[in-house]
């Protein structure tokens, strides 16, 4: 049975790939020198096929639970492919790099589908790329959100603190010292425009950050597993 890369969105068969490497034949661990035992390899097929069934339903975390028990009883590399399909469905675009570069590394032969593969690869690391500045970015907000929290605290706290001195010194029914231009110490912060002006804009542009870091990037296809 030939094997196959399909579109789970249009299922349409995109390329021919690995033929042969999970046929009806015997499965063979890789590297392992001896044929795994007709127990283990009935238990093999058995979790594979659960794995397909689930990765078909868009049940990915399954999916991925049963190809990894597939593999840890018959280590054969195109299951690696499948677990990085698995990843790459769930968002785990750093782990699906490295279950594709697995894949790569211990396939005794070029497979068919390297080139692809490899695609995948700048794929899922230009994806982390992004996923990080967009982790900077978020945090670089935070920063600037908690300074202009911390202004506006200090801003109020004045202001209660002026208002205090001014009952104090001026008890109601009296008139204080005409106010000169020059602003005593402790001036009323919350008057001050540009105090707000400038922690307004801080943040702005801390959010234009986060947007230019989070916009929609083109996606392609999402590709099937080994079959």
């Amino acid at each position: 049975m030939p094997s196959l890369i399909r579109s789970l969105a249009e299922y349409q068969v995109v390329a021919v790939l690995l033929a042969g490497v999970l046929a009806v034949a015997p499965l063979q661990a890789s590297g392992a020198g001896k044929e795994p035992s007709a127990a283990v390899e009935a238990q093999a097929r058995a979790r594979f096929s659960e794995g397909n069934l689930a990765y078909d339903l868009a049940e990915f975390q399954q999916a991925l639970d049963a190809y990894s028990e597939a593999y840890r009883l018959v280590p054969l590399p195109g299951f690696l492919f499948n677990i990085a399909q698995c990843h790459r469905q769930l968002g785990n675009v750093e782990r699906a790099a490295f279950f594709y570069r697995r894949y790569l590394a211990l396939s005794e032969t070029e497979p068919p589908n390297a080139g692809l593969v490899n695609e995948l690869i700048a794929e899922m690391d230009e994806a982390a790329r992004r996923e990080k500045q967009r982790r900077l970015a978020r945090e670089q907000v935070e920063r600037e959100r908690a300074k202009a929290t911390a202004l506006k605290e200090q801003a109020e706290a004045v202001a209660a603190r002026r208002a205090e001195e001014g009952e104090w010194r001026h008890p109601p029914g009296t008139t204080g010292p005409e106010k000169s231009g020059v602003s005593e110490p402790g001036e009323h912060l919350m008057e001050k425009w540009w105090v707000w002006a400038g922690a307004g804009a801080v943040v702005l542009l801390a959010g234009g950050a986060v947007y230019a870091a989070t916009a929609p990037q083109p996606r392609s296809p999402s590709l099937g597993t080994v079959r």
